[in-house]
């Protein structure tokens, strides 16, 4: 019976020291008490703590109990087939049909993550698996977290693991090993992929880093479960190679190799794709595709992308002048992803209108500095900054200027009519769709004028109607709040809805009038050129034209531009509405653009200026303001900002505001000034992944990424005890920051899990407090899910698992509501009865300090109650209680009250002590006959005397 007691808080158990100083006090009292009551009252007090120390230390009894708590844990990954899938499904269902009275089951579903896919009750109802656990990644340990998690109680424990063992995250027997203590059985039912040929290109092997002309070797790894042939593909920086046969001898890895030489200095993006002959040996096509880097070194690279055809060599040449390498591309061909990006140490940007880069070339630039520690320099222009539609947009997250201006004042006023198509097919799901775009980018455009200007906007769909009728900003939150509040649906009808706008502008009275039409052109034929192009020839009124969709008519939306004297636009991505609305409005002040002569003027001190003693006459500038945290080392006409610099996260922007071609600065292009400057800007902004003091490697293996970085002083030595974080941008361009934590001499290292497939880039930067070491960028690449993979160790991991977890190998249903061979004792909590018995015992110790229990049952004895502890007397004088006192003893005895002959039979009464005096009954009575009565007697005499 004792080894069913358990205490679940023992470190409280101390507090039974104090029955050390209980015995104390009861030993050396010195009121005299007999020992049996001594002895008794000492026992009850000891009980009396036991009781409550037993109940404070949480005393359990261990109850048998036979009923079953089970809960099925079923994989869901990738690597589980299909039809393993409903297989598991149906083994859950004929084993909950033997469930007995008083079982309860569960069901868990689980992959790269865990659900409770069913609670634990009852009831023997499944049907099928409705979460969606992520198949990409198998995490047995957390799913077999979570199913003792949701196990009950106050029954046996079992947990039947369905899966094929293929653990890719995790360390499952580790967390059986744990969970092997807390009387819980695991066992497991495989699932088999069944024996479908397969091909996997397990690896690609290449230098971490190369010297510039050095010679090396790549090597393609890959598998066959059959003997089978075929033709393995070589892609450099997506750039083919080359091919090589691939025989596969199958049931064993094969190499191939590749000799390679590094002939330029930058990143070497390898991608090696295999392809079978026959198709039939590969089951799995998402696993023959591996990726690897390889970074040679040498001098960086510049990107210079340059908007304006044949503008583009001014800027080069000065460049490559100085000796820096620079590769020219047009908007078209700027790197789509932030791993295409990386090879570069900087990237200048001239006169690219925001519209033509994708969100995610904008999110990707932003990273690319903030994350990578890279360089980024934008030039003026007709389409850059504020006029390039660049308002608030990643892109103007980084720079050290905002695209907007404050002062506004010299604006001439603008009265402006948005035009937005809400015909149904503008409509769609989610905040992408066109309608929704359309309603930001007109946000965006109120947002961008001042309280001089006017603005109208009027929705058409088969009949047009003001959503805003023409108003003064005065109010911009309540015009905001009109245009959220259109909605998409109907036909489409332009005509009417231009006539309204038209003629709003024409009773405007403002200086500058512009009207942007937003719609795919899909209309019936009217008046067109009569009312766009009379109202351009008298009055001014310019046009712009959005064409929406791949399927927009684009002749009609382009002839409206014409007409109207405005610009013509082709979306096809809803993103990029907003940025061709913020660059028409800036454009219709046509004041964002400062087309006039000035000497630029030295502001504050920087190193980019250093050496240059003048610049010459500049012809005109896009009109920014500079950000609080910026660098302005010079400025243009009215003291805004023409050059300005700042530290962006890990990396470096500049902001030049006028041109560097043959337009504003015409005068300049070809000076020794010229080049100096923009190669001291180029140069200054240029991030490295060259430092002789840091060594960087990431590497993915069971779902994690872990960054590993050797820290080096100039002598070879371990450098320790440095700060170090590590900004992950995964594939979606989501950025983790990670804290690197040294964990051996000169070795710091960091981990997170890996879910995506994909380049994973880590910026590294170390410091010794204040003082940089160095940044080092270093790439790891998941080319696909580890699931995808050749079975290795499922078959094995299994029955392991069950030997570890008690368990076994199930193969019938109806095994998994056996009973346990050895019942499972339940906790149950012995408080309750506890207190109780310390309450009990708690009476009866006062009954044992308080009751002269000697006086029960002894003839002629007459027991009185005295309340001592409850109301003691009020307190007199010694010498006139002593005098109360010996009147008492001396009075006659009082005479018994009138009766039918006989005395009144007295009321039982006790006398109750305090522990430790002695009680004689037998003493001389006075008063009513008895001692006690006297005595009372005498102190009501003595209260009185008091009183008077």
């Amino acid at each position: 019976m004792f080894e069913a007691l358990q205490f679940e808080y023992p470190r409280w158990l101390w507090l039974l020291t104090a029955a050390v100083p209980l015995i104390a006090m009861a030993w050396f009292t010195r009121r005299k008490v007999s020992r049996l009551r001594l002895l008794a009252a000492l026992a009850a007090r000891l009980l009396l703590l036991l009781l409550l120390v037993a109940a404070i230390s949480g005393l359990t009894y261990g109850k048998l109990v036979d009923d079953l708590g089970v809960v099925f844990v079923l994989d869901r990954s990738a690597s589980v087939s299909d039809g393993a899938r409903r297989t598991s499904v149906g083994f859950v269902q004929q084993a909950l049909e033997g469930m007995k009275e008083g079982d309860r089951a569960g069901v868990v579903a689980f992959g790269a993550d865990a659900y409770v896919e069913r609670e634990v009750s009852e009831e023997p109802d499944f049907h099928a698996v409705e979460t969606d656990p992520g198949v990409h990644q198998t995490d047995v340990a957390a799913a077999l977290r979570l199913a003792q998690a949701t196990l009950p109680a106050d029954a046996a424990h079992r947990v039947v693991l369905l899966s094929d063992g293929e653990e890719t995250r995790g360390d499952a027997s580790a967390q059986v090993t744990l969970t092997a203590r807390d009387d819980l059985e695991l066992s497991v039912v495989p699932l088999s992929r069944g024996a479908l040929p397969e091909v996997v290109v397990e690896n690609l092997v290449v230098p971490d880093k190369v010297q510039r002309g050095e010679g090396f070797e790549v090597r393609v790894i890959a598998r066959s479960v059959r003997a089978g042939n075929g033709t393995l593909r070589l892609f450099r920086n997506d750039r083919y190679l080359g091919e090589v046969p691939a025989p596969l001898t199958g049931g064993r890895a094969d190499v191939f190799s590749f000799r390679q030489t590094a002939d330029e200095p930058g990143l070497y993006r390898y991608r090696a794709v295999l392809e079978v002959a026959d198709g039939e040996l590969d089951s799995l096509p998402q696993n023959n595709e591996v990726v690897a880097t390889v970074q040679v070194a040498g001098s960086q690279k510049v990107l210079y992308v340059e908007g304006m055809s044949g503008q583009a060599r001014y800027l080069a040449n000065a460049l490559r002048g100085d000796g820096i390498e620079v590769d020219v591309v047009g908007p078209a061909d700027l790197p789509p992803t932030l791993a295409e990006m990386r090879p570069y140490a900087s990237i200048v940007v001239s006169d690219v209108p925001a519209h033509v880069l994708t969100s995610v070339q904008q999110k990707a630039l932003q990273s690319y500095v903030r994350d990578l520690g890279r360089g980024f320099v934008m030039v003026g222009g007709e389409s850059s900054f504020g006029v390039g539609g660049y308002y608030k947009t990643p892109v103007e997250e980084l720079l050290p200027v905002q695209m907007d201006i404050e002062d506004k004042k010299h604006f001439p006023s603008l009265a402006m009519i948005l035009a937005i198509d809400r015909s149904g097919s503008m409509a769609g799901a989610g905040q992408a769709s066109k309608i929704e775009m359309a309603k930001e980018a007109a946000i965006r455009a109120v947002e961008l004028m001042t309280e001089r200007d006017q603005v109208g906007v009027v929705t058409f769909d088969s009949a047009g109607s003001w959503a805003v009728p023409m108003t003064p900003l005065t109010d911009k939150q309540a015009v905001i709040q009109k245009i959220a509040s259109i909605r998409a649906g109907g036909g489409t009808d332009i005509y009417p809805a231009l006539k309204m706008g038209y003629k709003a502008l024409d009773d405007s009275g403002a200086a500058l009038k512009h009207v942007v039409l937003l719609s795919d052109g899909i209309t019936g034929d009217a008046a067109f050129q009569q009312l766009i192009k009379g109202s351009y020839d008298s009055q001014q009124t310019t046009l712009t034209s959005i064409a929406v969709g791949g399927d927009a008519d684009r002749f009609t939306m382009r002839q409206f531009a014409q007409w109207g004297g405005g610009r013509y636009y082709l979306v096809t991505d809803p993103h990029a509405i907003p940025q061709v609305f913020t660059r028409e409005t800036m454009l219709a002040s046509r004041s964002f653009i400062v087309e006039e002569d000035f000497v630029p003027a030295r502001a504050e001190p920087s190193t980019l200026l250093k050496g240059i003693p003048a610049l010459p006459t500049l012809h005109g500038h896009v009109a920014a303001d500079p950000k609080p945290r910026a660098t302005v080392a010079l400025t243009a006409t009215d003291d805004l900002p023409l050059l300005a610099h700042w530290r962006y996260g890990l990396g470096k922007s500049v902001a030049f505001t006028s041109d560097c071609k043959s337009r504003w600065a015409r005068d300049w292009v070809g000076t020794a000034e010229y080049t100096k400057l923009w190669s001291q800007i180029v140069r200054w902004s240029m991030g490295s992944d060259q430092s002789g003091d840091l060594q960087v490697v990431s590497e993915i293996d069971r779902g994690q990424l872990r960054i590993t970085v050797d820290a080096f002083d100039e002598s070879g030595n371990f450098r320790n005890f440095l700060d170090g974080t590590a900004r992950v941008v995964a594939p979606d361009l989501t950025v983790r920051e990670l804290p690197l934590r040294q964990i051996a001499p000169g070795r710091y290292s960091a981990t997170m899990d890996v879910d995506a497939d994909g380049s994973y880039l880590a910026g590294v930067s170390m410091s010794s407090g204040d003082t940089p070491i160095g940044q080092v960028v270093s790439e790891a690449v998941q080319p696909y899910s580890p699931e995808y993979r050749t079975p290795a160790s499922g078959s094995s991991l299994l029955p392991e698992l069950a030997r570890l977890g008690g368990g076994t190998v199930i193969a019938d249903p109806a095994d998994v509501f056996r009973r346990p061979e050895v019942a499972r004792r339940v906790p149950e909590p012995l408080w309750p009865p506890l207190v109780i018995a310390a309450l009990l015992l708690l009476l009866l110790d006062v009954a044992l300090r308080r009751l002269d229990l000697s006086a029960f049952g002894k003839p002629g004895m007459v027991t009185t109650v005295q309340r001592v502890a409850a109301a003691p007397p009020p307190r007199s004088p010694p010498e006139a209680v002593s005098r109360a006192v010996a009147a008492a003893a001396e009075a006659p005895a009082a005479a018994p009250p009138p009766g039918d002959g006989e005395a009144a039979e007295e009321p039982a009464r006790v006398a109750v002590t305090p522990i430790g005096e002695d009680v004689k009954p037998d003493a001389p009575e006075a008063g009513d006959g008895t001692y006690v009565g006297g005595l009372l007697a005498a102190r009501r005499r003595a209260k009185d005397k008091m009183d008077d």
